[in-house]
């Protein structure tokens, strides 16, 4: 297994697939529908996933780090998979750079009822440490609430309202790098 592991990382160095390929290769049914929609939205953003690790896609914006996305094949066969269940996939939110989520973001919103949906959706996202090696779980603080022992952000495998909820906060992450760039002294 691991000689099978270190082949795929090999060959993924050599090649850097594009993400359509591996999500046809890795993913099935609603995952892979929803996963290929959602890089079709990035790539219509002008957001290229660029690979940098074995079943692993980077975007930037601007020319800063922006989110990763990760995929863990069927037989779990990613050497590195943050914890992801076999036949998995996630969008990251790390290292969050420029980019940090506000105690309160509710001027973004139409309304109040759409804001408190986005900030449950978010919370419900904060995932765990599952000691993986990559971040070591530590406490973070999102939209004013303090999460122990956490990996960061992600969302595992979104369905339809998880994705236009990433695609929400993508939107407000690219108004504040924004901001940032027309104002540096921030």
């Amino acid at each position: 297994m691991e000689k099978q592991k270190l082949s795929l990382a090999l060959e993924q160095q050599k090649t850097k697939p594009q993400i359509e390929d591996v999500f046809n290769e890795l993913l099935e049914g609603d995952k892979l529908r929803l996963a290929l929609g959602f890089v079709e939205y990035l790539r219509g953003m002008k957001m290229h996933p660029r690979w940098y690790a074995t079943n692993a896609w980077k975007i930037n914006f601007k020319g800063k780090f922006f989110l990763s996305i990760r995929v863990n094949g069927k037989n779990g066969h990613t050497p590195i998979h943050y914890g992801l269940e076999p036949g998995s996939w996630h969008v990251g939110h790390w290292g969050q750079g420029d980019f940090v989520l506000p105690d309160d973001m509710g001027e973004e919103f139409g309304n109040m009822d759409e804001y408190l949906k986005f900030k449950e959706y978010v919370w419900a996202n904060v995932q765990k440490c599952k000691m993986c090696g990559c971040c070591k779980g530590r406490n973070r603080t999102y939209f004013g609430k303090v999460f122990e022992n956490t990996c960061n952000f992600r969302i595992e495998d979104p369905d339809a309202e998880g994705i236009e909820q990433t695609k929400k906060l993508l939107e407000y992450k690219k108004k504040i790098i924004f901001m940032k760039l027309s104002n540096p002294d921030s």
